[in-house]
């Protein structure tokens, strides 16, 4: 990202762009610019007299030159018109694409936007015209002019929903994007009751992972890399040499690539090489990769001389928004995925999201598996009310499928965020942890079934079953179902497959999270959130998996 002189806010009317604005530009100690406020001082009369008395076009031409006259100032906050940027010619070079520029997007529902017009109204009485009030179904204008204008807001490089979401808080979260331009990381704080997990979320973090290390554990002689042939190729020697400017002698270590990786076998070589080596207890073992790499090497560390200390460094969609954050470490068994593991914080953990460019296409859409599960989940978890990452993936979809800034980083800070909330609240899953376990029940035992899928593709697949299973069960509507359905097709996930079915039935039979020999799944609620449920009879989960279970199914 290049260092920024001013950011826009764009969107329909009764989205709060002036208001937020006023606010981050107190927070960031910059101007802020209303354009609407500054034509009506320009013109001495209110906006809907002006269109009355001169015309669209007039004012059109008007609101054109403040934008201009905005964007021609530094360190400044805009909030737009609702129409003002409606004209491709708005984000030309010379208006919103000229560089230093930051357009973020608010964006309300129609029911929303309405409310707030109306009450827009009442305070200021009948001296001012509402065009957009007027009729007997203000609803229906006010979503076909939006959907109208949506293609010109969606061009904006960040989209923000701001339904129940109080201004104050928009305007924090748009000050931290801004401060990401400044080189300043999202950081989120896991205070587990076993340890305290420091997190830090930015693009080009590798070349500070040494001072970082080194300022945890300003004592440590010797950091153990544990990698793979894929990530080391592209990633190894940046770490290394990180870690060597901070004063740490560094020993590196290339398991192979994939799930074959998580055994007893590869666990074994590691503790060799680590105890021939001459490893300490003040030592700290560097997990650089994906999630095989970070369960891998996480239990490695947390068994090794009893354990020593972690640094998670995922490389993997996958792994930056689940698998790294959270304390789990396991490895394989024959017997199914993760049965063998053990439990420790990561002291650090460094997402640094620019080596996700180097990942291969099919494993950074697994990655999207994790992040819709945490959208579908939110409202369950702690602090989850404003419920509005199912939006935001709807409605920035594009720009994050291209692995955009600042939409990226700010969807993992958001996604590590949840789940540190809920791994802070139930740390040992006992309790509200099991939430992210949705489409884990059934993606699992797919996934361990003759392991043809990756795990998010898996993950994938599974929740689209538990929500047809949610459907049965009746905690959602087939409506909801079909929600989770498009979100996930939304990122070119998978919602079906061809499995030998009695294979997954004997994969589900050692799943770890079975309590009291009663399998528990995690089933969706209607408008978002889930339930756990162990009273689900075998026969609706055969069905739930013959809805996925159909070669070339779409579903």
């Amino acid at each position: 990202m290049e260092p920024l002189s001013r950011i826009v806010l764009v969107g329909f009317s009764g989205t709060g762009k002036s208001t937020v604005a006023r606010r981050v530009a107190d927070l960031l100690g910059w101007a802020a610019f209303d354009m609407d406020a500054e034509i009506e001082r320009v013109w001495e009369r209110p906006i809907p007299a002006i269109f009355a008395s001169e015309g669209e076009a007039a004012f059109r031409a008007s609101e054109r030159e403040m934008l201009r006259c905005g964007l021609g100032q530094d360190r400044v906050v805009i909030a737009t018109g609702g129409g003002a940027v409606a004209e491709p010619s708005a984000w030309g070079d010379d208006l919103l694409g000229r560089p230093g520029t930051l357009v973020i997007a608010l964006d309300a529902s129609p029911e929303t936007i309405l409310a707030r017009i109306v009450e827009q109204a009442a305070a200021q009485g009948d001296a001012v015209e509402r065009p957009m009030l007027a009729g007997n179904d203000p609803l229906s204008r006010i979503r076909q002019l939006k959907e109208t204008r949506q293609a010109a807001y969606d061009r904006a490089h960040l989209t923000l929903s701001v339904d129940g979401i109080p201004p104050g808080e928009v305007a924090s979260e748009i000050a931290m994007v801004a401060s990401l331009a400044e080189g300043r990381a999202f950081e989120v704080r896991l205070d587990a009751a076993s340890a305290t997990s420091l997190i830090s979320i930015a693009p080009d973090l590798l070349e500070g992972a040494g001072a970082a290390t080194r300022a945890q554990w300003p004592k440590a002689r010797r950091a153990w890399v544990v990698t793979d042939v894929n990530v080391d190729h592209f990633h190894g020697e940046a770490m290394a040499r990180s870690l060597q400017d901070a004063g740490l002698d560094v020993e590196l270590q290339a398991v192979a690539a994939g799930e074959g990786s998580k055994s007893l076998a590869t666990a074994d070589d590691l503790y060799g090489w680590m105890l021939r080596g001459g490893i300490e207890r003040g030592d700290v073992v560097v997990a650089l990769g994906g999630g095989v790499v970070g369960d891998l090497a996480g239990f490695v560390a947390a068994t090794v001389l009893r354990g020593v200390g972690l640094v998670q460094a995922p490389t993997s969609l996958l792994a930056a928004v689940d698998s790294s954050v959270g304390g789990k470490t396991g490895i394989n068994h024959a017997a199914g995925k993760n049965l063998i593991g053990a439990f420790l914080q990561p002291s650090l953990v460094i997402i640094d999201t620019a080596t996700l460019r180097t990942l291969p296409e099919r494993e950074l859409r697994s990655g999207w598996a994790e992040i819709v599960k945490h959208a579908i989940i939110q409202r369950a978890t702690p602090g989850g009310e404003r419920g509005d990452l199912a939006t935001f993936l709807e409605r920035n979809a594009a720009r994050l499928k291209r692995l955009e800034e600042p939409a990226l980083s700010y969807l993992i800070w958001r996604n590590v965020a949840l789940k540190a909330a809920v791994v802070a609240a139930d740390e040992r899953e006992s309790g509200i942890r099991a939430y992210l376990n949705f489409g884990h029940t059934l993606g699992h035992a797919i996934e361990a079934a003759d392991y043809q899928h990756l795990h998010g593709e898996a993950v994938a697949i599974g929740m689209c079953a538990e929500g047809e299973l949610g459907r049965l069960r009746g905690t959602c509507s087939a409506e909801e179902a079909e929600r989770i359905r498009r979100l996930v097709a939304r990122f070119d996930l998978p919602m079906a497959t061809s499995v030998d079915p009695g294979r997954v039935r004997a994969m589900m039979q050692t799943d770890k999270k079975r309590v009291a020999g009663r399998q528990r799944f995690i089933l969706p609620l209607d408008g978002g959130g889930v339930v756990v449920r162990d009273d689900v009879p075998q026969t609706e989960v055969d069905k739930a998996l013959a809805f996925v279970n159909r070669p070339m199914a779409t579903v």
